[in-house]
């Protein structure tokens, strides 16, 4: 049975597999999308980076552009025209459900709301996004 990989070890290989340096602002930002459990925006991105560091909101953003363009991560839209971020998992496409007053977004997991593609065509399936919108506990 293989060893799992610790989140440094995998943040390291998929950064050398995509052919980019190892920087602290690419290690930072990929452990920070790594560890969430949902989607999130640039500027919650900004408040879980370590706020000792001097980071600058432009090299965030060319950091996520990069991921996004090597398909390491996929960005979402919504409504208020908020881009939030994810690492891609490649094994479990899933559904979205965003809030139509705060605009906060969350992951739908598999108990919660199920999909599945019978059949596309002539097309090849490269990704899928649903999104699911609502008003959250916090704004009824």
């Amino acid at each position: 049975m293989p060893l799992e990989l610790s989140n440094d070890e995998k943040i390291e290989k998929s950064l050398k597999d995509n052919h980019l340096k190892i920087t602290k602002t690419r290690v930072a930002v990929f452990n920070i999308l790594l560890l969430s459990h949902k989607p999130l925006s640039h500027s919650e991105i900004m408040e879980k980076l370590d706020s000792e560091k001097n980071w600058d909101r432009v090299t965030i953003y060319r950091t996520l552009s990069e991921f996004e363009e090597k398909k390491i991560i996929k960005s979402l839209l919504s409504k208020e025209r908020t881009t939030f971020f994810e690492i891609i998992d490649t094994l479990k496409e899933h559904a979205h459900i965003t809030c139509e007053v705060c605009g906060r977004m969350e992951c739908l997991i598999d108990e919660m709301f199920h999909f599945a593609i019978k059949e596309a065509g002539d097309y090849q399936i490269r990704s899928v996004e649903i999104l699911v919108k609502g008003i959250c506990g916090n704004c009824k």
